[in-house]
Protein backbone atom coordinates (compact mmCIF):
# COMPACT_ATOMS: atom_id res chain seq x y z
CA UNK A 1 0.00 0.00 0.00
CA UNK A 2 1.01 3.27 -0.52
CA UNK A 3 -0.17 6.83 0.71
CA UNK A 4 -2.65 7.79 -2.24
CA UNK A 5 -6.38 8.54 -1.03
CA UNK A 6 -8.88 6.10 -1.26
CA UNK A 7 -12.63 7.87 -2.34
CA UNK A 8 -15.70 6.74 -1.26
CA UNK A 9 -18.04 6.18 -3.43
CA UNK A 10 -20.38 3.61 -1.70
CA UNK A 11 -24.54 5.09 -2.30
CA UNK A 12 -26.91 4.35 0.01
CA UNK A 13 -30.69 3.98 -1.41
CA UNK A 14 -32.43 6.99 -1.05
CA UNK A 15 -35.98 6.53 1.68
CA UNK A 16 -39.00 9.09 0.46
CA UNK A 17 -41.33 10.16 2.89
CA UNK A 18 -44.82 12.22 2.94
CA UNK A 19 -44.29 15.74 3.95
CA UNK A 20 -48.02 16.82 4.11
CA UNK A 21 -48.58 18.84 7.36
CA UNK A 22 -51.78 19.96 8.54
CA UNK A 23 -52.96 22.81 7.51
CA UNK A 24 -55.07 23.61 10.69
CA UNK A 25 -53.64 25.55 13.16
CA UNK A 26 -53.87 23.37 16.03
CA UNK A 27 -51.76 21.75 18.59
CA UNK A 28 -52.12 18.61 16.37
CA UNK A 29 -49.91 20.80 13.54
CA UNK A 30 -47.83 21.17 15.71
CA UNK A 31 -47.04 17.96 16.70
CA UNK A 32 -47.55 16.68 13.34
CA UNK A 33 -44.67 18.90 12.54
CA UNK A 34 -42.20 18.28 15.24
CA UNK A 35 -42.77 14.55 13.79
CA UNK A 36 -41.97 15.40 9.77
CA UNK A 37 -38.67 17.11 11.17
CA UNK A 38 -37.92 13.16 12.53
CA UNK A 39 -38.78 11.73 10.07
CA UNK A 40 -37.00 14.03 7.59
CA UNK A 41 -33.85 13.68 9.83
CA UNK A 42 -33.96 9.34 9.96
CA UNK A 43 -34.38 9.94 6.50
CA UNK A 44 -31.25 11.95 5.97
CA UNK A 45 -29.60 10.08 8.26
CA UNK A 46 -30.23 6.46 6.37
CA UNK A 47 -28.81 8.64 3.22
CA UNK A 48 -25.51 9.26 5.25
CA UNK A 49 -26.53 13.37 5.40
CA UNK A 50 -26.12 15.51 8.64
CA UNK A 51 -29.41 17.86 9.33
CA UNK A 52 -28.75 21.44 10.25
CA UNK A 53 -31.41 23.87 11.56
CA UNK A 54 -31.37 25.99 8.76
CA UNK A 55 -32.18 22.86 6.68
CA UNK A 56 -35.41 22.92 8.57
CA UNK A 57 -36.56 26.81 6.28
CA UNK A 58 -36.06 24.96 2.86
CA UNK A 59 -38.80 22.56 1.30
CA UNK A 60 -40.16 20.18 2.13
CA UNK A 61 -40.79 21.42 5.74
CA UNK A 62 -40.39 25.11 4.77
CA UNK A 63 -40.64 26.62 8.86
CA UNK A 64 -40.63 29.82 9.25
CA UNK A 65 -37.57 31.06 11.20
CA UNK A 66 -39.52 31.41 14.82
CA UNK A 67 -40.55 27.55 14.50
CA UNK A 68 -37.32 26.30 13.98
CA UNK A 69 -36.40 26.41 17.59
CA UNK A 70 -39.43 25.35 19.37
CA UNK A 71 -39.70 22.94 17.20
CA UNK A 72 -36.48 20.93 18.02
CA UNK A 73 -37.43 21.46 21.33
CA UNK A 74 -40.50 19.56 20.74
CA UNK A 75 -39.04 17.05 19.08
CA UNK A 76 -36.50 16.29 22.08
CA UNK A 77 -39.72 15.69 24.36
CA UNK A 78 -41.57 12.96 22.08
CA UNK A 79 -40.31 10.08 23.30
CA UNK A 80 -40.84 7.90 19.67
CA UNK A 81 -38.17 9.98 18.16
CA UNK A 82 -35.78 9.59 21.39
CA UNK A 83 -33.03 8.58 18.42
CA UNK A 84 -32.92 12.20 17.45
CA UNK A 85 -29.99 13.42 18.48
CA UNK A 86 -29.46 17.12 18.68
CA UNK A 87 -25.57 18.47 19.10
CA UNK A 88 -24.58 22.25 19.35
CA UNK A 89 -22.22 22.87 17.16
CA UNK A 90 -19.42 26.04 16.81
CA UNK A 91 -21.64 27.93 14.46
CA UNK A 92 -24.97 25.58 14.11
CA UNK A 93 -27.38 23.13 15.25
CA UNK A 94 -26.84 19.56 13.91
CA UNK A 95 -29.14 16.77 14.20
CA UNK A 96 -29.37 12.72 13.24
CA UNK A 97 -30.50 9.35 13.91
CA UNK A 98 -28.53 7.57 15.93
CA UNK A 99 -30.39 4.48 14.23
CA UNK A 100 -28.74 4.88 11.06
CA UNK A 101 -25.27 7.21 12.03
CA UNK A 102 -22.97 6.62 14.80
CA UNK A 103 -22.25 9.63 16.79
CA UNK A 104 -18.95 9.18 16.09
CA UNK A 105 -19.51 9.70 12.91
CA UNK A 106 -21.66 12.53 13.52
CA UNK A 107 -18.22 14.21 15.24
CA UNK A 108 -16.35 13.64 12.46
CA UNK A 109 -19.02 15.15 10.11
CA UNK A 110 -19.80 18.45 12.54
CA UNK A 111 -15.71 18.96 12.43
CA UNK A 112 -15.99 19.16 8.54
CA UNK A 113 -18.94 21.17 7.78
CA UNK A 114 -17.60 23.68 10.40
CA UNK A 115 -14.56 23.20 8.20
CA UNK A 116 -11.63 23.08 11.38
CA UNK A 117 -9.56 21.02 9.42
CA UNK A 118 -6.99 21.22 12.55
CA UNK A 119 -9.24 19.93 15.01
CA UNK A 120 -10.77 17.57 12.55
CA UNK A 121 -7.49 15.50 11.97
CA UNK A 122 -6.59 15.63 15.30
CA UNK A 123 -9.81 15.08 16.88
CA UNK A 124 -9.95 11.83 14.85
CA UNK A 125 -7.29 10.73 15.22
CA UNK A 126 -7.89 10.98 19.67
CA UNK A 127 -10.82 9.24 19.24
CA UNK A 128 -9.45 6.32 17.57
CA UNK A 129 -6.51 6.13 19.53
CA UNK A 130 -8.84 6.11 22.84
CA UNK A 131 -11.80 4.32 21.81
CA UNK A 132 -10.35 1.22 19.94
CA UNK A 133 -7.06 1.46 20.57
CA UNK A 134 -5.57 1.90 17.23
CA UNK A 135 -3.14 4.79 14.74
CA UNK A 136 -5.16 6.07 12.18
CA UNK A 137 -4.29 5.33 8.68
CA UNK A 138 -4.21 8.87 7.11
CA UNK A 139 -5.81 7.65 4.27
CA UNK A 140 -8.88 7.58 5.89
CA UNK A 141 -8.98 11.40 5.39
CA UNK A 142 -9.54 10.86 1.79
CA UNK A 143 -12.91 8.40 2.00
CA UNK A 144 -16.71 10.28 3.67
CA UNK A 145 -16.72 12.33 5.40
CA UNK A 146 -13.82 14.17 5.01
CA UNK A 147 -13.04 13.84 1.49
CA UNK A 148 -9.90 15.76 2.20
CA UNK A 149 -7.66 15.89 -1.59
CA UNK A 150 -4.43 14.48 -0.68
CA UNK A 151 -2.52 17.27 -1.07
CA UNK A 152 -4.46 19.78 1.08
CA UNK A 153 -5.02 16.61 4.02
CA UNK A 154 -0.10 17.17 4.00
CA UNK A 155 -0.61 21.07 3.71
CA UNK A 156 -3.20 21.11 6.68
CA UNK A 157 -0.73 18.37 8.31
CA UNK A 158 2.29 20.12 8.19
CA UNK A 159 0.47 22.85 9.84
CA UNK A 160 -1.03 21.03 12.22
CA UNK A 161 2.55 19.86 13.92
CA UNK A 162 3.58 23.10 13.84
CA UNK A 163 0.98 24.22 16.80
CA UNK A 164 1.03 23.57 20.17
CA UNK A 165 -2.21 22.28 21.10
CA UNK A 166 -1.59 19.38 18.74
CA UNK A 167 1.67 18.12 20.40
CA UNK A 168 0.24 14.84 21.00
CA UNK A 169 -0.52 14.09 17.57
CA UNK A 170 2.29 11.90 16.60
CA UNK A 171 3.29 10.05 13.55
CA UNK A 172 4.56 6.24 12.91
CA UNK A 173 5.07 4.37 9.65
CA UNK A 174 4.78 0.43 8.17
CA UNK A 175 7.45 -1.39 6.94
CA UNK A 176 5.83 -0.55 3.52
CA UNK A 177 6.15 3.31 4.36
CA UNK A 178 2.63 3.91 4.84
CA UNK A 179 1.58 6.86 7.16
CA UNK A 180 -0.49 6.42 10.28
CA UNK A 181 -0.82 9.13 12.75
CA UNK A 182 -1.61 8.68 16.89
CA UNK A 183 -2.34 10.71 20.14
CA UNK A 184 0.25 9.89 22.36
CA UNK A 185 -2.01 10.49 25.53
CA UNK A 186 -3.70 7.65 24.36
CA UNK A 187 -0.98 5.19 22.95
CA UNK A 188 2.33 4.55 23.46
CA UNK A 189 4.90 4.61 20.54
CA UNK A 190 5.65 1.26 20.37
CA UNK A 191 2.36 0.15 20.55
CA UNK A 192 1.19 2.35 17.83
CA UNK A 193 4.49 1.07 15.32
CA UNK A 194 3.15 -2.57 16.28
CA UNK A 195 -0.17 -1.93 15.38
CA UNK A 196 0.44 0.07 12.12
CA UNK A 197 2.64 -2.78 11.08
CA UNK A 198 0.22 -5.42 11.74
CA UNK A 199 -2.87 -3.56 9.95
CA UNK A 200 -0.45 -2.72 6.99
CA UNK A 201 2.14 -6.14 6.69
CA UNK A 202 1.31 -8.91 9.00
CA UNK A 203 -2.74 -8.97 8.88
CA UNK A 204 -2.38 -9.73 5.01
CA UNK A 205 0.48 -12.43 5.89
CA UNK A 206 -1.32 -13.85 8.75
CA UNK A 207 -5.11 -14.29 7.53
Amino acid sequence: MNDEFIEDESTKEEIESDYSPDNEDTLEQVQDKAALIGIFIRDKSYEGILVNAEDLLDEPLSLEVDEVLPMIDELKSREEFSDICIVNGAEKIYMFSENYMTKNYSKMMILVEEKDLFKTIAETVREESRLYPRPTDVRLFGKAPFKLPKEEFYKVYEQLKKKEEYSDIQETRASNNALYLYSDKFLKKAHAASLAEWIEVEAEQNP
